[in-house]
């Protein structure tokens, strides 16, 4: 069982950097990251909370806490992308390198909740691979899926500490890790919750896609809120959409949209995606949907254009027309009227 207190107090820690929001790509990488270490987490059976954005990129508290950097660079690792300076921008004027930020926070971390286990990580993606100037000792170091920093080489620990601001490192708890491609990171992730989902509960059919979203969605809520996402909320979410009834398919409803429509590429992925987001609590489009919902009566409706007219025209759903695109509208309402016809 996690203690709340050592969530609290992490949480209180101040943050010295703005933060600001990262590149997108750094930001989805980050985020499936995230994900995919939480579902790590869940199939060792531990209790853990996520923190996101707070001290570092993420931590993740179950039994030590473990501070997470994620870097989508292109570099491969070497000594000096570990300790280059980093190029002083509006929302982080350090000018720490990687290695510098991460045993700060460490050290930020080890002062304020000094008997619990801290380590602290550098993610990076899983086609970057570690330098063999990192350590000549180590046999295909190349390709190592996690690299320990206690095993870099002497002269590679040396040079690290003259370039950089700390005269020592508690080497052995820092490490870095290959996760997830850059390019199929959501992909990737989603056949980790996939298989991990199966192994835990046997074989199980999971909206992958929808329980992936889902997260995402309350990732950017508690990184604004600074709240921690739990395996309580995490086994919820699970069983939420490995008991959902059949998807409709764009393919099932597909007749009740002109011929132009029915080709609409942008239909048919606004269709999937719209569908997914419909299982996340308090979702705006969850919210437009009820609308529609409620306004319009089934009985009263010759076909879909009749409702999309009368959504255009009507103030009443000015701001959904605000949000939405055309073909965003008619996706919705076209899941509206599969829904209820169902």
């Amino acid at each position: 069982m996690i203690d709340n207190s050592v969530i609290h107090q992490i949480l209180a820690i101040a943050d010295e950097e703005n933060g600001g929001d990262n590149a997108l790509d750094g930001f989805e990488f980050q985020v499936s990251s995230a994900i995919y270490l939480i579902f790590n987490e869940l199939k060792d059976k531990k209790d853990f909370a996520l923190i996101y954005e707070k001290i570092e990129d993420f931590i993740i508290v179950s039994d030590k806490i473990n501070l997470y950097q994620a870097k989508s660079i292109s570099n491969n690792i070497t000594p000096k992308v570990l300790y280059k300076p980093s190029r002083i921008t509006e929302s982080d004027s350090s000018g720490l390198s990687i290695i510098e930020k991460m045993y700060k926070n460490y050290n930020k971390v080890m002062n304020e909740l000094g008997e619990i286990k801290v380590e602290c990580h550098l993610l990076i993606c899983e086609n970057i691979e570690f330098s063999k100037k990192l350590s000549k000792d180590i046999e295909g170091i190349k390709n190592l899926k996690t690299l320990s920093f206690k095993d870099l080489s002497e002269e590679v620990k040396q040079e690290i500490i003259n370039a950089t601001l700390f005269e020592s490192y508690e080497w052995a708890s820092i490490h870095a890790t290959r996760l997830i491609p850059k390019s199929r990171h959501e992909e990737v992730t989603r056949i980790f919750i996939e298989d991990t989902i199966n192994e835990i509960l046997g074989d199980n059919k999971i909206n992958s896609t929808a329980l992936y979203n889902a997260l995402t969605y309350e990732i950017r809520r508690i990184r604004k809120n600074k709240f921690e996402l739990t395996n309580t909320y995490l086994t919820e979410q699970i069983h939420k959409y490995t008991s959902l009834e059949n998807d409709i398919s764009f393919n099932d409803c597909a007749y009740l949209l002109n011929d132009k429509d029915r080709r609409s590429i942008q239909i048919s992925l606004s269709f999937g995606e719209i569908n997914s987001f419909l299982q996340i609590k308090n979702h705006p489009i969850l919210q437009d949907y009820q609308r529609i919902s409620e306004y319009f009566d089934l009985k009263s409706i010759d076909d879909l254009y009749d409702i999309f007219d009368e959504i255009k025209s009507d103030n009443y759903f000015e701001d959904i027309c605000i949000r939405l695109n055309d073909h965003e509208i008619k996706a919705l309402i076209l899941l509206f009227i599969a829904k209820e016809m169902n």
